[in-house]
């Protein structure tokens, strides 16, 4: 139960952690790509989203499905599982900082805090 705590954790952070000790978290993935392709059949475990109540998994339980474990947001058959050969590249970084430690004095003057 640890294990898939602590893998749950990760993808919840946007951290898709590649390594050998998801592989038993994920069943139906392989232990070098823990984040897909995965492979899912009738008669396995379900597959984990995180939260199986608000974020399940909808699809056809009677065939088998590729899968992938994607950022939050960008999954078709959950918020973070994508279904198909090809899933979404990940999102864009954000864009940076409009106030950082460099400009900060001269654009908020005395108002800047000293870190």
């Amino acid at each position: 139960m640890t294990l898939l705590v602590s893998a749950g954790l990760s993808l919840g952070g946007f951290g898709l952690a590649a390594g050998t000790a998801y592989a038993d978290a994920w069943p139906g993935c392989p232990n070098d790509h823990p984040e897909g392709p995965c492979r899912w059949c009738p008669g396995d475990p379900p597959v984990q989203t995180g939260n199986h109540i608000t974020n399940p998994v909808v699809w056809d339980e009677s065939v088998c499905h590729t899968y992938w474990y994607v950022y939050f947001g960008q999954g078709n058959v959950a918020q973070n599982i994508f279904e198909g050969d090809t899933p979404p590249p990940p999102p864009p970084p954000p864009p940076p900082a409009l106030i950082n430690r460099d400009n900060c004095a001269q654009i908020l003057g005395i108002f800047c805090p000293r870190a």
